[in-house]
This record gives C-alpha cells, sequence and structure tokens, in this order.
C-alpha cells in the first residue's frame, strides 16, 4: 500500500497554513515551494477569526513581507531572527530569537507561518511505502544546528553514517519520516543519489575502427577536441596554463604511483588524495576514465612528439581519487563514491590553491533539479567566489517520441546548479578513428530489437563526429527544472584521444577504441568537461598575466566564456534544425567555446572586461557607454553571476535578480535571453545585436532585487564582458 505519510504531513500542512496569526496587506504574492504553492492572500482570508498562542510556533518561520519596504523590514527582521533562505515571492526563512509575537510588532509583515515538516520532504520519498527502507540525506539550515540535529536522531535511534557541517546521512524505514522532518534545523530530507560517471560506453557488438598504430598526423589535430576550441592565439602569448592548479575527481590516475605516470602527465600532478578508498589510501584508475580526463585537462602530448596536446599542457593538476570497488548481485563491479558534501569535495583542493575544479561525473535519478548538491554547490562559490566549478551536464539525452529531435529536460545533478559551468558535448571531427556508427545503432535497446532510442531521421543516420555543427546526440539537454538555461557551454565530447590505463584492471573494450598503447578514444560529457575546465585554468592565466588583475572572479571566466562561444544554431543538419533556435537554447546553451573569441578577438573586434566584486544593491544601476565603431561586428553583451545559494526546498532557485539591458540613442530598449522583458530566472544574461549603428550604446545592469547578498548592505558582485566593433 501507498505511505500514510503523504495524508499525515498534508494534515500538519493544512494545520499551520490555516490557523497561524497573520499580520494582513492588501495584495500578496504566491509562496513557491517544490511542495506546494501557497497563496497566501487567501489563506489569510480564511485565517482571520483563528488565534492561536504564539508558545505553538518553532522558532524557524516563513515571513512574507511588503516589498516597498524590503530594506527597512529585513534591517529590523535582523534584529528579532537569523535571516536563513529566501522564498519566491517576498518571502524570508528566518530563526527567531524570541517567539512568532515579536512579528506582529514589525511593520511590513504580511504573512507568517512555522516552516512545516511537508515543505521539507522530497516528494518522490512520499510515493514510497513507508516500510521501505531508504538512505536519506538531511539539509541542514546551518552547522550550527548539527548538534542538536543528531541528538535528535540518537533520541529516535538512528545512527549517523556520514556527517559534514551542513548535511547528515542516515538509513531509516519511510515510518520515521514525519519525526526526522519535525526535527527544528532540518531544511530539506532527500535521498541519497548514487554518482556515476557522465561517460558514454561503447557496444560491444560493433567493431571499433582505429588507424595505424603511430599515424598521429592522420588524425588532423581534433581527435582531443583542443583544436576546436581555438586556444592557439593564447598559446602564442605564453598563455598555456603554467601558473594554474586545476582539481579533478574522477576515478584515479593509472597505477596511483607518481614515478610511474604517463609522460603527458610527469612532473605536473601536484597532490593525489584517495576519497574512494581512503581507508588504503590508493589512488589507481582500475576504470579508464580518470587518465583520459586528465589528459585533456593538461596532457602536453609528450607521448606523440605534441601530436596529442590539449587545452591547459603546461598546468599542475590535483588528482581526487573517487574510485571504489561494489558488489552488485554478487558479481565485484566497478564504481565511483563522492562525499556527501560538496564542501569536502572542494574545500581540501581549494586550501591548495586549485580555482578550477573538473567533474565528470553525476548522480542519477535526477533531471535537473535544484536539489541538496546543487544548493550546496553554489553556496560554496558564493563564499569562494574565485572558484569555478565545472560539471557535466550528463549523458541522458534521448529522442523517445520519435520525432528526430533530442528531448528536453534530462539536464544531470549537479549541473543544475546556478554558480557551475554546465557543459554539454558537441561533436568533435574524426571520420576515420573510434566509435564510427550511426547514432540509430548504437542506440538500440537490445541486440534483438531494431528499436532505438535515437530511431528517427536525421538522427538515426547522423556519426558520433562528422560535423563541428552537431550536438552530439547522448547529450543531456536542458533547461533546468526551474526554467533556467542549461547547459552554459558545450565542447566536444565524441571520439576525444586521451591517455589509456595502463591499470592491469582496464580492457581495450571498455573505450570507444584503442589508437595505440598510449591514448583511446572515449566520448561523452565527461570528455567535454575537461576541455572546458583547462579553457577556464587559460581564461584565469590570461587575466592574470596579459591584464594584470590579482583577483579573478568565476563569474568573470564564466561570461568570458559564454560571450565568445560560438552559435552552433541550426545545427548539422541541411534540411532540418537540430538546434531549435539562435543562442541560448537547451541543447547548446550558448554555445561552443571559442577561447581566441572570448578573449583575443580579431580587429576591428574589441573585448571588455568588468569584474564588480563590490557589487550592487537593491535599486542600484551601474552603467557603460559603449561607443560602436564598426556596426558590422555584432554586439555582445554578457552579466553573469555567482547568486546567493537557493534553497532545495524551493520552486525556484534565483535568490538575487540583477537585469541586464541595453539602450540605442533613440531610446530603445534590449532585453536579454531572446526575451522581450526581463528575465527573473537566470543568472546568466545575455544580450545579441547585429542590426547596430555608429553611436552610443548604453549596457545597465541594475539590481531590481537583492534579498540575500554580501556584507552589510546585501550587494550582489558581478561580471560584465562586452565585445564588438568597439571604439576603445
Amino acid at each position: 500500500m501507498k505511505s500514510k505519510v503523504f495524508e499525515v504531513l498534508l494534515g500538519v500542512l493544512l494545520i499551520q497554513f490555516i490557523l497561524p496569526q497573520i499580520s494582513f496587506g492588501k495584495s500578496l504574492d504566491s509562496l513557491y515551494f517544490k511542495n506546494s504553492i501557497i497563496e497566501t492572500e487567501k489563506i489569510s482570508t480564511l485565517a482571520q477569526n483563528w488565534v492561536v498562542p504564539a508558545t505553538i510556533y518553532p522558532s524557524y518561520t516563513i515571513v512574507q513581507f511588503d516589498p516597498a519596504k524590503r530594506l527597512s523590514f529585513k534591517k529590523e527582521l535582523k534584529k528579532i531572527s537569523e535571516i536563513k533562505r529566501y522564498v519566491p515571492n517576498n518571502a524570508y526563512i528566518v530563526k527567531l530569537k524570541g517567539t512568532s509575537l515579536d512579528l506582529d510588532q514589525l511593520p511590513g509583515v504580511q504573512w507568517y507561518s512555522h516552516y512545516g515538516s511537508y515543505l521539507k520532504i522530497d516528494k518522490k520519498l512520499l510515493d514510497q511505502n513507508t516500510s521501505d527502507e531508504v538512505s536519506l540525506h538531511l539539509h541542514l539550515f546551518s552547522k550550527d544546528e548539527n548538534m542538536s540535529v543528531q541528538d535528535a536522531l540518537k533520541k529516535l535511534n538512528l545512527a549517523v553514517e556520514e556527517a559534514s557541517s551542513t548535511h547528515l546521512k542516515v538509513t531509516t524505514s519511510l515510518d520515521n519520516l514525519s519525526r526526522l522532518a519535525a526535527i527544528e534545523g532540518v531544511e530539506w530530507i532527500e535521498k541519497v543519489k548514487e554518482a556515476k560517471l557522465a561517460v558514454t560506453p561503447p557496444v560491444e557488438s560493433f567493431r571499433l575502427e582505429a588507424p595505424r598504430r603511430s599515424e598521429f598526423e592522420s588524425l588532423n589535430g581534433y581527435t582531443t577536441g583542443a583544436k576546436i576550441l581555438n586556444a592557439d592565439k593564447l598559446y602564442h602569448q605564453g598563455i598555456r596554463g603554467k601558473t594554474e592548479l586545476i582539481a579533478i575527481a574522477d576515478t584515479g590516475l593509472d597505477r596511483g604511483r607518481q614515478d610511474s605516470l604517463p609522460r603527458d602527465l610527469l612532473g605536473r600532478v601536484a597532490k593525489t588524495y584517495s576519497l574512494g578508498r581512503p581507508e588504503i589510501g590508493k589512488w589507481d584508475d582500475p576504470d579508464g576514465h580518470g587518465p583520459h580526463v586528465a589528459g585533456l585537462v593538461a596532457g602536453n602530448g609528450a607521448l606523440s612528439k605534441g601530436s596529442v596536446r590539449r587545452m591547459a599542457y603546461e598546468a599542475k593538476i590535483i588528482f581526487q581519487s573517487a574510485f571504489q570497488w561494489g558488489v552488485q548481485r554478487g558479481k565485484l563491479m566497478k564504481g565511483v563514491v563522492l562525499p556527501d558534501s560538496m564542501e569536502d569535495l572542494f574545500e581540501v583542493p581549494y586550501r591548495d590553491g586549485a580555482r578550477v575544479h573538473s567533474d565528470s561525473w553525476q548522480y542519477v535519478l535526477s533531471q535537473g533539479e535544484y536539489e541538496t548538491y546543487a544548493a550546496q554547490l553554489d553556496e560554496f562559490i558564493w563564499e569562494h567566489p574565485d572558484f569555478v566549478a565545472v560539471f557535466a551536464a550528463g549523458n541522458s539525452g534521448v529522442d523517445l517520441d520519435g520525432d528526430g529531435f533530442i528531448d528536453e529536460s534530462s539536464l544531470a545533478v549537479p549541473a543544475s546548479a546556478k554558480n557551475c559551468i554546465a557543459v554539454g558535448a558537441s561533436e568533435n571531427l574524426v571520420l576515420r578513428a573510434g566509435l564510427q556508427k550511426s547514432w540509430g545503432l548504437l542506440g538500440r535497446l537490445g541486440p534483438d530489437t531494431e528499436e532505438s532510442i535515437w530511431g528517427a531521421s536525421p538522427v538515426r543516420d547522423d556519426l558520433p563526429s562528422n560535423n563541428l555543427a552537431g550536438i552530439a546526440a547522448f547529450s543531456s539537454r536542458g533547461p533546468a527544472a526551474d526554467g533556467r538555461i542549461k547547459p552554459d557551454v558545450v565542447a566536444p565530447g565524441t571520439n576525444n584521444l586521451s591517455l589509456r590505463s595502463s591499470a592491469e584492471e582496464v580492457s581495450p573494450d571498455e573505450s570507444w577504441g584503442v589508437f595505440n598503447d598510449n591514448y583511446v578514444f572515449m566520448g561523452g560529457t565527461s570528455m567535454a568537461t575537461p576541455l572546458v575546465a583547462g579553457a577556464a585554468a587559460l581564461v584565469r592565466q590570461f587575466y592574470h598575466n596579459q591584464e594584470g588583475r590579482k583577483f579573478v572572479s568565476s563569474a568573470l571566466v564564466k561570461a568570458t566564456l559564454i560571450n565568445g562561444a560560438m552559435d552552433l544554431y541550426p545545427g548539422q543538419f541541411s534540411n532540418f534544425r537540430e538546434i531549435s533556435s539562435v543562442r541560448p537554447n537547451v541543447h547548446e546553451g550558448f554555445g561552443r567555446v571559442d577561447l581566441g573569441n572570448s578573449l583575443l578577438p580579431s580587429a576591428p573586434r574589441f573585448r571588455r572586461s568588468i569584474d564588480d566584486t563590490q557589487g550592487i544593491g537593491e535599486s542600484e544601476e551601474r552603467t557603460y557607454s559603449i561607443k560602436i565603431k564598426n556596426e558590422q561586428e555584432p554586439l555582445r553583451v554578457t552579466l553573469v553571476y555567482s547568486d546567493y545559494p537557493g534553497s532545495p526546498a524551493v520552486a525556484k532557485a534565483l535568490v538575487n535578480d540583477l537585469d541586464l539591458t541595453v539602450q540605442d540613442s533613440s531610446g530603445q530598449v534590449f532585453y536579454p535571453n531572446g526575451r522581450n522583458e526581463r528575465d527573473e530566472v537566470n543568472n546568466v544574461e545575455n544580450i545579441d545585436l547585429t542590426d547596430l549603428k555608429a553611436e552610443t550604446y548604453v549596457v545597465r545592469v541594475r539590481g531590481t532585487s537583492v534579498p540575500l547578498g554580501s556584507g552589510e548592505q546585501s550587494r550582489q558582485p558581478f561580471a560584465v564582458v562586452i565585445s564588438g566593433g568597439l571604439e576603445l
């Protein structure tokens, strides 16, 4: 039978939203939680005659306010509470220092209620039987709640299996779900998800074709995918990653010894950590995925006399090995295990000096939702604004409705985070090596069926790496569950050539094809991601070395890559729009990374970059006057900001809303992301203009809503990159 938990919690919900004593206003907006849209004005009307003693209110409370009085209200609210989260529209979750009676005396309060149990639970858990035993993640409001929550769990006879500052893991039957949700300090409860690599396995029944073992020149320079990202101008200026330290979380490196590393990485692996097997400290790679990824980030091609050279080929790396052996149905299986907390994953390499983190893995059972891991990722970057996290968008692209388009909404977590760079896979250009079979064949559901996840023309007949304008069929499409644009960018992720693991447990059949003893082909957003991570490191080095910037925010790195990215619309097919619209869109995000165009565009095109680390507050504005000298060059203006972390319990991840516009001399205003009005969903906003005049344009960044920001004045830092036929 279905769980009674839902019925019990629904009863709690009805009580808590009909009974509370509330201040009233003329116009109240709804509150958008994942589990409920709360129409506070209607509930207020129903509740007018109810009087509830303030003593029944636990400390965590939802408080909705008059947006016209936000600044003064927030100042007064801080005197009686700790503000924890923002809830759209115009509400906070706070921890009261006293009782709810204090709220009655606060000017600007429109509605308040206890933050109740039903709002804290991933709805998927409510559909399971109460007898089911599951592993759960409890996301806490703050580290200050950690010990009190653990004490409450002990009273329920539950053991904490893993713990970080704001994250606890327990295994229990769902009979305990309502009790867990009732614990003060718990913000959100969801099922523990399994991490997996974002690589597409080969199809065993197909022969993998390869050229002769040493013919590097036959591969035309495209095989790693790095050439397509157009970094040669940077290389000629000495920007090759030498001053950068890039962290990689993946399976492992070769045989797990510094003295036996492949020559492409020799001497440039600064540190290694064992995440998957800490008890024995091993960081070797029985899978084959890790060396391939590391090579795409920073391999220098020493084993190929420079022919197989990758992105940041002079950078050093820190490697966090996540490989772990597991047992499934009595059989030994290869797998990965990541820390339960993004803070635990990122903090150590950050202290070591890494400012770019490459992550070619994802969590299963996720469809672009803003869940615990995404919120934690955003929180880390908010607190470490120069940290660039690059995540694979996932390999769940399918065409189940058979219309020839790859279906939307298959984005992986934590690529759904606001502040990371989510990477999809475009096609490489490799015509006679690796895996050379059509998507229709590669996507067959079994050896005895013609049915395929890519069974409709034209994707059915397409080859994986025959057109640079194409998007890989497997690449997960956006948007995020709340409508945000994802992926952010794409990079080649089919038939990428990189390092082969020499560990005995690695079979050549696990790759897309063996080139020789040192290199293999693989494909997936796993392969696109390290290329973008290497590109991000080059952007950082350029700003440090060439422009003398001491601090480079992750927002500036992301804005730079997005501003110069190449729009692949309409895709690779002559009579079929593989990509539905110009950038941005759910297939390519803002386009394929192009480093030359991002940092060193060819004259008469020029770039201007602003990294406003002080930020702007609510109702404040920054303006930039841009004189167009050459109207033939498109004008691109990109705004990116690392937003304040959202709550996994809330339906809309965006907290602070900065708005970008461009205005011409006639007063016409242009809006971002293909809209005719301001964007209230994304923390990435981009305006592309082609019909230009040789005149002055005004770029505006406005703090439309900044409910939670840095410092006492609550400010939101941001970055803007402008490129075009600018007069310098």
